[in-house]
Protein backbone atom coordinates (compact mmCIF):
# COMPACT_ATOMS: atom_id res chain seq x y z
CA UNK A 1 0.00 0.00 0.00
CA UNK A 2 1.20 3.28 -1.08
CA UNK A 3 1.79 6.13 1.34
CA UNK A 4 -1.21 8.51 1.78
CA UNK A 5 -1.80 11.72 0.05
CA UNK A 6 -0.64 14.82 2.65
CA UNK A 7 -3.11 17.26 3.92
CA UNK A 8 -3.64 20.89 2.44
CA UNK A 9 -3.14 22.86 5.16
CA UNK A 10 -3.41 26.71 4.96
CA UNK A 11 -0.46 29.15 5.29
CA UNK A 12 -1.62 31.39 7.84
CA UNK A 13 0.37 33.99 6.64
CA UNK A 14 -1.42 33.85 3.43
CA UNK A 15 -5.24 34.77 4.34
CA UNK A 16 -6.31 38.18 5.26
CA UNK A 17 -5.82 39.23 9.23
CA UNK A 18 -9.47 39.64 9.98
CA UNK A 19 -10.16 41.99 13.13
CA UNK A 20 -12.43 39.33 15.58
CA UNK A 21 -14.79 40.38 18.21
CA UNK A 22 -15.96 37.76 20.54
CA UNK A 23 -19.71 37.44 21.82
CA UNK A 24 -19.36 34.96 25.61
CA UNK A 25 -16.05 34.67 27.38
CA UNK A 26 -16.61 31.08 28.83
CA UNK A 27 -14.06 28.46 28.17
CA UNK A 28 -14.27 27.58 24.74
CA UNK A 29 -13.86 31.24 23.68
CA UNK A 30 -10.87 31.45 26.05
CA UNK A 31 -9.31 27.99 24.25
CA UNK A 32 -10.44 29.60 20.95
CA UNK A 33 -9.13 32.75 21.67
CA UNK A 34 -6.17 31.35 22.69
CA UNK A 35 -5.25 29.52 19.62
CA UNK A 36 -6.07 31.48 17.17
CA UNK A 37 -3.72 34.18 18.89
CA UNK A 38 -0.93 31.79 18.93
CA UNK A 39 -0.71 30.30 16.07
CA UNK A 40 -3.06 32.15 13.01
CA UNK A 41 -2.36 35.61 11.45
CA UNK A 42 -5.69 36.56 12.46
CA UNK A 43 -6.33 39.54 14.92
CA UNK A 44 -8.68 39.30 18.35
CA UNK A 45 -9.38 43.23 19.54
CA UNK A 46 -12.76 42.98 21.01
CA UNK A 47 -14.52 40.52 23.88
CA UNK A 48 -17.59 41.30 25.06
CA UNK A 49 -19.85 39.46 28.27
CA UNK A 50 -22.91 40.42 30.02
CA UNK A 51 -21.29 39.16 33.58
CA UNK A 52 -19.81 42.50 34.82
CA UNK A 53 -15.98 41.96 35.08
CA UNK A 54 -16.26 38.83 32.77
CA UNK A 55 -14.90 40.51 29.97
CA UNK A 56 -12.18 42.85 31.06
CA UNK A 57 -10.47 39.64 33.10
CA UNK A 58 -10.94 37.84 30.13
CA UNK A 59 -9.37 40.63 27.56
CA UNK A 60 -6.48 41.14 30.13
CA UNK A 61 -5.40 37.40 30.85
CA UNK A 62 -5.59 36.76 26.83
CA UNK A 63 -3.91 40.34 26.13
CA UNK A 64 -6.84 41.56 24.21
CA UNK A 65 -6.66 45.51 23.87
CA UNK A 66 -10.75 46.19 24.58
CA UNK A 67 -13.50 44.45 26.62
CA UNK A 68 -17.34 45.46 26.38
CA UNK A 69 -20.03 44.76 29.07
CA UNK A 70 -22.76 44.71 26.08
CA UNK A 71 -22.69 42.81 22.70
CA UNK A 72 -24.41 45.69 21.26
CA UNK A 73 -21.85 47.83 21.68
CA UNK A 74 -19.23 45.42 20.72
CA UNK A 75 -20.76 44.69 17.09
CA UNK A 76 -21.40 48.01 16.27
CA UNK A 77 -17.17 48.87 16.46
CA UNK A 78 -16.21 50.02 13.00
CA UNK A 79 -13.37 48.36 12.82
CA UNK A 80 -14.50 44.69 13.88
CA UNK A 81 -14.50 42.53 10.62
CA UNK A 82 -15.90 38.73 11.93
CA UNK A 83 -17.76 37.69 15.51
CA UNK A 84 -17.22 34.95 16.81
CA UNK A 85 -20.27 33.97 18.96
CA UNK A 86 -19.77 31.56 21.99
CA UNK A 87 -22.40 32.29 24.20
CA UNK A 88 -25.14 29.22 25.10
CA UNK A 89 -26.53 27.75 22.07
CA UNK A 90 -30.08 28.97 22.87
CA UNK A 91 -28.32 32.58 22.31
CA UNK A 92 -27.21 31.65 19.40
CA UNK A 93 -29.88 33.18 17.02
CA UNK A 94 -30.48 36.38 18.56
CA UNK A 95 -26.48 36.96 18.93
CA UNK A 96 -26.18 35.83 15.15
CA UNK A 97 -28.62 38.28 14.02
CA UNK A 98 -27.70 41.00 15.98
CA UNK A 99 -23.79 40.63 14.65
CA UNK A 100 -24.99 40.29 10.95
CA UNK A 101 -26.90 43.17 11.19
CA UNK A 102 -24.60 45.54 12.12
CA UNK A 103 -22.49 43.99 8.73
CA UNK A 104 -20.44 41.48 10.82
CA UNK A 105 -18.99 37.87 9.32
CA UNK A 106 -19.99 35.28 11.73
CA UNK A 107 -18.40 32.12 13.09
CA UNK A 108 -21.02 30.64 15.07
CA UNK A 109 -20.05 28.22 17.94
CA UNK A 110 -21.56 24.75 17.24
CA UNK A 111 -24.29 23.71 17.61
CA UNK A 112 -25.41 26.56 15.33
CA UNK A 113 -28.65 26.67 17.32
CA UNK A 114 -30.69 23.87 18.77
CA UNK A 115 -33.33 23.77 16.05
CA UNK A 116 -32.86 23.48 12.83
CA UNK A 117 -35.46 26.22 12.03
CA UNK A 118 -33.18 28.91 13.88
CA UNK A 119 -30.12 28.02 12.15
CA UNK A 120 -32.20 28.07 8.86
CA UNK A 121 -33.38 31.66 10.05
CA UNK A 122 -29.57 32.94 10.74
CA UNK A 123 -28.18 31.82 7.84
CA UNK A 124 -31.33 33.52 5.49
CA UNK A 125 -30.11 36.79 7.17
CA UNK A 126 -26.09 36.19 6.29
CA UNK A 127 -26.85 35.72 2.80
CA UNK A 128 -29.19 38.52 2.65
CA UNK A 129 -27.40 40.71 4.03
CA UNK A 130 -23.99 39.50 2.01
CA UNK A 131 -21.61 38.04 5.03
CA UNK A 132 -20.21 35.27 5.44
CA UNK A 133 -21.91 32.61 7.99
CA UNK A 134 -19.93 29.28 9.09
CA UNK A 135 -20.62 26.77 11.91
CA UNK A 136 -17.41 26.04 13.94
CA UNK A 137 -17.96 22.52 12.81
CA UNK A 138 -13.78 22.36 13.52
CA UNK A 139 -13.41 18.49 12.78
CA UNK A 140 -14.13 19.40 9.05
CA UNK A 141 -10.58 21.53 8.48
CA UNK A 142 -8.42 19.37 10.42
CA UNK A 143 -5.20 17.38 8.78
CA UNK A 144 -6.55 14.03 8.73
CA UNK A 145 -10.20 15.10 7.38
CA UNK A 146 -8.36 16.84 4.44
CA UNK A 147 -6.57 13.54 3.69
CA UNK A 148 -9.79 11.79 4.14
CA UNK A 149 -11.31 13.37 1.38
CA UNK A 150 -8.36 13.13 -0.85
CA UNK A 151 -8.87 9.27 -0.62
CA UNK A 152 -12.57 9.58 -1.12
CA UNK A 153 -12.06 11.63 -4.33
CA UNK A 154 -9.91 8.94 -5.20
CA UNK A 155 -12.10 5.96 -4.77
CA UNK A 156 -10.24 4.46 -2.61
CA UNK A 157 -12.44 3.03 -0.03
CA UNK A 158 -14.75 1.52 -2.68
CA UNK A 159 -18.16 1.36 -2.61
CA UNK A 160 -18.85 2.80 1.43
CA UNK A 161 -20.27 0.48 3.76
CA UNK A 162 -20.50 1.41 7.43
CA UNK A 163 -19.89 3.95 9.64
CA UNK A 164 -18.91 3.51 13.16
CA UNK A 165 -18.42 6.45 15.73
CA UNK A 166 -18.36 7.27 19.92
CA UNK A 167 -18.11 10.01 21.24
CA UNK A 168 -18.41 9.56 24.98
CA UNK A 169 -17.33 11.61 27.57
CA UNK A 170 -18.35 11.98 31.51
CA UNK A 171 -19.33 15.59 31.43
CA UNK A 172 -21.81 15.52 34.54
CA UNK A 173 -19.29 18.41 36.39
CA UNK A 174 -19.83 20.51 33.31
CA UNK A 175 -22.71 22.49 34.75
CA UNK A 176 -23.54 23.69 31.08
CA UNK A 177 -24.29 20.61 29.58
CA UNK A 178 -27.33 19.46 31.77
CA UNK A 179 -28.54 23.50 31.81
CA UNK A 180 -31.99 23.96 29.33
CA UNK A 181 -30.23 25.33 26.51
CA UNK A 182 -26.55 24.70 27.38
CA UNK A 183 -26.08 21.86 24.56
CA UNK A 184 -26.90 18.77 26.05
CA UNK A 185 -25.23 15.85 24.80
CA UNK A 186 -26.78 15.10 21.44
CA UNK A 187 -26.49 18.69 20.66
CA UNK A 188 -22.99 19.53 22.18
CA UNK A 189 -21.81 15.83 21.52
CA UNK A 190 -23.46 13.80 19.12
CA UNK A 191 -23.40 16.67 16.77
CA UNK A 192 -19.36 15.50 15.81
CA UNK A 193 -20.61 12.07 15.03
CA UNK A 194 -23.88 13.20 12.96
CA UNK A 195 -21.23 15.64 11.26
CA UNK A 196 -18.80 13.30 10.37
CA UNK A 197 -20.95 10.56 9.40
CA UNK A 198 -22.67 12.99 6.95
CA UNK A 199 -19.13 13.85 5.40
CA UNK A 200 -19.26 10.58 4.32
CA UNK A 201 -22.48 9.16 3.66
CA UNK A 202 -24.44 12.92 3.46
CA UNK A 203 -28.15 12.78 4.97
CA UNK A 204 -29.73 9.89 6.75
CA UNK A 205 -33.65 8.81 6.04
CA UNK A 206 -33.94 6.42 8.27
CA UNK A 207 -32.84 7.39 12.11
CA UNK A 208 -33.74 4.27 14.83
CA UNK A 209 -32.48 5.26 18.41
CA UNK A 210 -32.44 4.53 22.26
CA UNK A 211 -31.34 6.48 25.08
CA UNK A 212 -31.09 7.61 28.67
CA UNK A 213 -32.85 10.38 29.69
CA UNK A 214 -32.60 12.05 33.05
CA UNK A 215 -36.32 13.56 34.92
CA UNK A 216 -35.69 16.47 33.43
CA UNK A 217 -35.95 15.50 30.40
CA UNK A 218 -32.08 16.20 29.13
CA UNK A 219 -30.80 12.83 27.99
CA UNK A 220 -27.62 11.31 29.28
CA UNK A 221 -26.70 9.16 26.39
CA UNK A 222 -28.22 7.77 23.21
CA UNK A 223 -27.31 5.03 20.83
CA UNK A 224 -28.24 5.65 17.37
CA UNK A 225 -28.29 3.69 14.00
CA UNK A 226 -28.87 6.26 10.73
CA UNK A 227 -29.53 4.66 7.31
CA UNK A 228 -30.11 6.07 3.64
CA UNK A 229 -31.74 6.18 0.61
CA UNK A 230 -29.51 6.07 -1.90
CA UNK A 231 -26.82 3.56 -0.40
CA UNK A 232 -27.36 0.78 1.03
CA UNK A 233 -24.61 2.16 4.10
CA UNK A 234 -25.24 2.15 7.98
CA UNK A 235 -24.11 4.48 10.39
CA UNK A 236 -23.79 3.45 14.24
CA UNK A 237 -22.75 5.77 17.02
CA UNK A 238 -22.96 6.60 20.63
CA UNK A 239 -22.84 9.27 22.43
CA UNK A 240 -22.83 9.67 26.30
CA UNK A 241 -22.55 12.49 28.95
CA UNK A 242 -22.26 10.29 31.54
CA UNK A 243 -19.59 7.66 31.07
CA UNK A 244 -16.38 7.84 29.07
CA UNK A 245 -14.86 5.96 26.10
CA UNK A 246 -12.22 6.55 23.67
CA UNK A 247 -13.56 8.88 21.05
CA UNK A 248 -13.52 6.41 18.04
CA UNK A 249 -14.27 6.88 14.43
CA UNK A 250 -14.12 4.59 11.41
CA UNK A 251 -15.63 3.79 7.83
CA UNK A 252 -15.51 1.23 5.43
CA UNK A 253 -16.00 -0.09 1.78
CA UNK A 254 -15.71 -2.26 -0.53
CA UNK A 255 -11.74 -1.69 -1.12
CA UNK A 256 -10.71 -0.28 2.72
CA UNK A 257 -11.20 0.92 5.31
CA UNK A 258 -10.17 4.34 7.40
CA UNK A 259 -9.52 4.38 11.04
CA UNK A 260 -9.05 8.01 12.35
CA UNK A 261 -6.68 8.60 15.55
CA UNK A 262 -8.31 8.97 18.98
CA UNK A 263 -9.60 11.18 19.50
CA UNK A 264 -11.01 11.50 15.95
CA UNK A 265 -12.24 15.06 16.42
CA UNK A 266 -9.16 16.82 17.26
CA UNK A 267 -5.72 16.54 15.11
CA UNK A 268 -4.97 13.10 15.38
CA UNK A 269 -4.32 10.54 12.72
CA UNK A 270 -5.45 8.35 9.78
CA UNK A 271 -5.24 4.80 8.73
CA UNK A 272 -5.86 3.38 5.67
CA UNK A 273 -6.67 -0.10 5.59
CA UNK A 274 -7.31 -3.00 3.18
CA UNK A 275 -10.12 -5.62 3.88
CA UNK A 276 -7.85 -8.48 4.75
CA UNK A 277 -8.03 -9.61 8.34
CA UNK A 278 -5.70 -7.72 10.97
CA UNK A 279 -4.07 -5.47 8.23
CA UNK A 280 -2.01 -3.02 9.75
CA UNK A 281 -2.36 -0.15 7.11
CA UNK A 282 -0.97 3.05 6.03
CA UNK A 283 -0.71 5.65 8.62
CA UNK A 284 -0.69 9.63 8.02
CA UNK A 285 0.30 10.69 11.85
CA UNK A 286 -0.35 14.97 12.89
CA UNK A 287 3.42 16.18 13.69
CA UNK A 288 2.62 19.54 12.73
CA UNK A 289 2.79 20.47 16.84
CA UNK A 290 -1.11 21.41 16.87
CA UNK A 291 -2.42 19.65 19.66
CA UNK A 292 -5.81 18.86 21.18
CA UNK A 293 -8.26 21.68 21.15
CA UNK A 294 -5.72 23.82 19.42
CA UNK A 295 -6.74 22.42 16.79
CA UNK A 296 -9.68 25.46 16.34
CA UNK A 297 -7.33 27.78 14.54
CA UNK A 298 -7.37 25.63 10.98
CA UNK A 299 -11.02 26.98 10.53
CA UNK A 300 -10.69 30.65 11.20
CA UNK A 301 -7.75 30.20 8.20
CA UNK A 302 -10.45 28.59 6.16
CA UNK A 303 -13.16 31.43 6.99
CA UNK A 304 -10.23 34.12 6.36
CA UNK A 305 -9.97 32.40 2.90
CA UNK A 306 -13.60 31.80 2.20
CA UNK A 307 -13.98 35.69 3.55
CA UNK A 308 -11.32 36.63 0.68
CA UNK A 309 -13.36 35.02 -1.82
CA UNK A 310 -16.23 36.48 -1.49
CA UNK A 311 -17.97 33.21 -0.03
CA UNK A 312 -21.18 33.07 1.88
CA UNK A 313 -20.67 29.72 2.89
CA UNK A 314 -18.74 27.19 3.43
CA UNK A 315 -17.90 24.65 0.66
CA UNK A 316 -17.01 22.07 3.34
CA UNK A 317 -19.91 22.85 5.57
CA UNK A 318 -22.62 24.47 3.67
CA UNK A 319 -25.60 26.27 5.40
CA UNK A 320 -27.66 23.27 4.18
CA UNK A 321 -25.49 20.78 5.78
CA UNK A 322 -25.81 22.71 9.55
CA UNK A 323 -29.37 22.69 8.99
CA UNK A 324 -29.71 19.05 8.40
CA UNK A 325 -27.39 18.14 10.81
CA UNK A 326 -29.09 19.84 13.66
CA UNK A 327 -32.75 18.74 12.37
CA UNK A 328 -31.12 15.23 12.68
CA UNK A 329 -30.15 15.71 16.12
CA UNK A 330 -33.78 17.17 16.93
CA UNK A 331 -35.28 13.61 15.32
CA UNK A 332 -33.14 11.85 17.56
CA UNK A 333 -34.15 14.19 20.93
CA UNK A 334 -37.51 13.10 19.79
CA UNK A 335 -37.17 9.31 19.40
CA UNK A 336 -35.44 8.51 22.88
CA UNK A 337 -38.22 11.27 24.69
CA UNK A 338 -35.53 13.90 25.44
CA UNK A 339 -36.41 17.62 25.62
CA UNK A 340 -33.25 19.95 26.45
CA UNK A 341 -34.42 22.98 25.26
Amino acid sequence: MTALPQPNIIDPASVPSLRWGILGAGGIARTWAGTVLANTSQQVIAVASRTPGKAEEFARDLGIERAYNSYDELVGQADIDAIYIASYPSDHKEHALLAIAAGKHVLIEKPTTMNSRDAAAIFEASTAAGVFAMEAMWTRYLPQFDIARQLLADGALGELDLLVATFCQDNRHLERMWTKGGGSPVFDMGIYPIAFAQMFLGNPTNITAFGVVREDLIEEEAHVLMSYDDTPARTNFIVSGRTALPHTGAVSGSKGALNFGTPFVVPSSITLLNTEFNDTGVTWTDNTGIVGHQGLCYQVNYFAQYVAEGLLESPLHTHDDVVTNIAVAEEIIDIIGANPH
